[in-house]
């Protein structure tokens, strides 16, 4: 057996297909389709069989796959550790984060991150905790930044805490408008469902009695952009509508009241963290 041909079958799988693998390895596609065909007349049985236009693995496939798992998932670990061994910040940095960190957060922060260490090539996944939550557990990215979690696995942890301020808004015009003022749109309720209280809505109550959840969403972006259409109040992070309060397209219902939540750094508990990933955590620290 030819642990080349292992390694590109091992690469087509991991990256679901030809095409992604052939950039992976920066090699010609009919290449890796060679190499594979050999692989399967060696062992005697196919490895992928095609379904429209895509492959997938076959029930031998899988289970070679899973082997080869064991043989390369060593060597992809060593390469994400040779910064670290030779104490350079060099190689992939793998973490995942819920969309509005991802989308308003992390992009000044890689922008300064990579300033200062240019050979570290950010993978950053984005999604909500309960989604992300399998793929930690999995070892597959080595944090994760969230706000608003469930219940962890107990083979994760929270291992730092961010503080971070929170804006109540409302679009400027509509800031009287009393109907706006009572829609409140949610969120803890969809990345958390045993969630019982929403502080902010307790807070707004007590002058607004009529203020009650009528939309909820995940998406921080999508909150804003329904609070810009006048739809809602929504309780929004200050990196997301910083700018939008400056040149007064939003409001803050209590601008001289602080409203703060943590965002929460996880990860596997038997994790040791790259160079890579130490630095990129301090930088969001920072940030």
């Amino acid at each position: 057996m030819n642990l080349l041909h292992l390694q590109y079958f091992y690469t087509v799988a991991k990256e679901r297909g030809f095409t992604n693998a052939s950039k992976a390895l920066r090699i010609q596609q009919p290449a890796i389709s060679r190499m594979v065909k050999l692989l399967e007349e060696d062992l005697g049985f196919k490895l992928f069989e095609k379904i429209g236009r895509h492959v997938q693995l076959t029930k031998e496939g899988a289970e070679v796959f899973e082997y080869c798992k064991s043989i390369f998932g060593r060597v992809d670990d060593l390469k994400q550790s040779l910064g670290k061994i030779s104490g350079e910040n060099k190689g992939p940095v793998l973490l995942g984060a819920s969309e509005p960190i991802a989308s308003h957060f992390l992009p000044s922060v890689v922008k300064v991150y990579l300033s200062n260490f240019p050979e570290v090539y950010p993978n950053i996944y984005s999604g909500p905790a309960s989604l992300l939550f399998e793929t930690l557990v999995k070892g597959e990215i080595e944090f994760g930044l969230f706000f608003h979690i469930p219940e962890l696995p107990e083979k994760l942890e929270i291992f730092e805490t961010k503080e971070v301020g929170y804006h109540l808004v409302i679009r400027k015009d509509l800031r009287r408008d009393k109907n706006v003022i009572g829609t409140f749109i949610g969120s803890r309720e969809i990345d958390d469902t045993s969630t019982k209280r929403f502080p902010t809505l307790e807070r707004m109550r007590k002058d607004h009695p009529q203020a009650k959840i009528k939309i909820s969403s995940n998406n921080l972006t999508a909150h804003k952009e329904m609070v810009l259409q006048g739809i809602g109040v929504s309780v929004l992070p200050e990196f997301l509508v910083a700018d939008d309060l400056k040149n007064g397209r939003l409001a803050d219902l209590y601008p001289n009241e602080s409203f703060k939540f943590k965002m929460k750094f996880i990860k596997r508990k038997t994790t040791i963290l790259t160079r890579n990933s130490q630095e990129l955590i301090q930088a969001c620290l920072k940030g």
